[in-house]
């Protein structure tokens, strides 16, 4: 009996390797955009030790690499210059797979929370603003192409994923991330290259579930929740299942709009938002990989009177300081008082494409950001607040600003009368009730609109001068 049962096993595993077909990684798909000038490596499963031959359409020899013992293959190859020319590639071992429509051009990978997650369409009663003509025009936009990454938590890091790229069809860009959307179709036409969006976000998710076990080995368990109330904020378990399939998928840059739910543990955010940038960067071999961060918008968060979602914007604010390729998007203006997901999607998006342009590509005409405060001076009964990005002056001139408030030596902040200063790069502010001011505080608060812009139109960011710690007194 055992040299009959030693056949049927031998049989049972000639005729699975016999039915092995190759196959790519999921991240790779007709109408996908591959990034230009990039090193790519192509990869996925075949018949252990069987060869597998590539053939692209922009390369002019075939390449072959043989699959190991665990049935992965993997084969380098180089990309081209942006073009609009569709392209394509063929993989063949005992079976043949041909993507065709690709272009080369421009891909970023956008990922965060519920705000880069909600789609053109908006959520059930929560709406994005325009939505209905951008989704009609989505069409017109044939070099921008879209992919999603399928939700998933996982325990240890995953090889694939789910998704599949697609053309901007209305239906698509109905279902796909609106601010990701809004971004690329504007990056599309200025660059005019192709442009390829990977969207992998969750609503709910906090920072540490985007990050890997060594990672987050790295800070006190004291300062996040090993096992939250749902599996997709537990630790590592995003990064998992929707990041670490990527990291073979050459991208230009990282859009991240996540930190609504940090905002119990916003004393330590700061130091993991910069934890997970040199993550995603040494898992990419890309160690100059452009990030930007786009602040999360005001909103009186159901109430919570801890200054949790202002102390978020200030650390997101310090980490992304001490990036030298790391730049902020400022939402102060455009809140919600009423929804934590903000209608206005547009605007965030617009201003992402600004810093795209200027930080990432070098374009040269339009600010780099929103006026930030520099320092500021305590004299006469007032402050002086000094800004940078305010080269061509502040504005409203003329009419009072929202959103100061003053100190003196008790600590008790009071609001205070602000207005554009004399320099027009300056702001002073006063209040009644603080003869002799030796703090200052702007839009610090969770819920806040502010009204003070540069000339492009780009809003100053929020900022205090104390150093209260709140950290300690932040329950999980």
């Amino acid at each position: 009996m055992r040299p009959k049962l030693l056949f049927s096993l031998l049989l049972v595993i000639l005729c699975a390797t016999s039915q092995a077909e190759v196959r790519l990684h999921t991240t790779f798909g007709s109408h996908m955009v591959l990034q230009q000038r990039s090193a790519l490596v192509l990869h996925g499963t075949a018949t252990p030790a069987r060869s597998v031959e590539v053939r692209c359409s922009w390369l002019p020899d075939d390449l072959a690499a043989t699959a190991a013992a665990d049935g992965t293959w993997r084969i380098a190859l180089d990309t081209p210059e942006a073009t609009f020319e569709p392209q394509w590639i063929e993989v063949r071992e005992t079976n043949t797979i041909r993507l065709d429509d690709v272009l080369i051009g421009e891909v970023w990978l956008c990922s965060g929370q519920s705000n880069m997650e909600m789609p053109m369409r908006g959520f059930p009663s929560q709406p994005v603003e325009g939505a209905a003509a951008e989704i009609a025009a989505a069409m017109k936009y044939g070099g921008l192409r879209l992919f999603t990454v399928g939700r998933a938590c996982a325990e240890t890091p995953q090889r694939e994923c789910t998704g599949l790229w697609s053309r901007t069809t209305p239906g698509q860009v109905a279902r796909f991330s609106a601010v990701a959307y809004l971004f690329g179709r504007r990056l599309t036409e200025a660059l005019d290259v192709p442009v390829g969006l990977i969207v992998a976000s969750y609503g709910g998710s906090r920072i540490e579930s985007w990050m890997d076990a060594e990672t987050i080995a790295r800070f006190d368990p004291e300062d996040y929740i090993a096992h939250a109330d749902k599996p997709y904020r537990d630790p590592c378990k995003l990064y998992n299942g929707m990041i670490e399939p990527l990291t073979g998928y050459p991208v230009r840059g990282v859009v991240w709009l996540q930190g609504e739910s940090n905002r119990r543990n916003a004393h330590v955010y700061a130091p993991m938002l910069r934890e997970l940038m040199a993550l995603w960067r040494r898992k990419r071999s890309q160690p100059e990989l452009p990030f930007i961060v786009c602040q999360i918008a005001p909103c009186p968060y159901n109430g919570e009177g801890r200054l949790g979602g202002a102390r978020l914007v200030e650390a997101q604010i310090e980490a992304v300081r001490a990036d030298r390729n790391a730049w902020m998007v400022g939402t102060s203006d455009i809140g919600d008082e009423r929804l934590i997901h903000y209608p206005d999607k547009n605007t965030v998006a617009e201003r992402v494409f600004y810093s795209a342009l200027v930080n990432v590509y070098g374009v040269e005409g339009l600010p780099v950001s929103g006026p930030a405060v520099s320092h500021v001076d305590y004299a006469e009964g007032r402050a002086i607040v000094h800004f940078d990005h305010a080269e061509r002056g502040l504005n409203p001139l003329n009419a009072p600003l929202a959103g100061f408030e003053l100190a003196g030596a008790d600590g008790i902040f009071h609001p205070a009368t602000a207005r554009v200063g004399a320099l027009r790069s300056t702001v002073e502010v006063s209040s009644a009730e603080v003869p002799a001011p030796c703090a200052l505080r702007y839009a610090f608060a969770d819920w806040h609109r502010i009204d003070l812009y540069n000339y492009a139109g780009l809003p100053a960011f929020p900022y205090r001068s104390d150093s209260t710690d709140y950290g300690a007194a932040q329950p999980k």
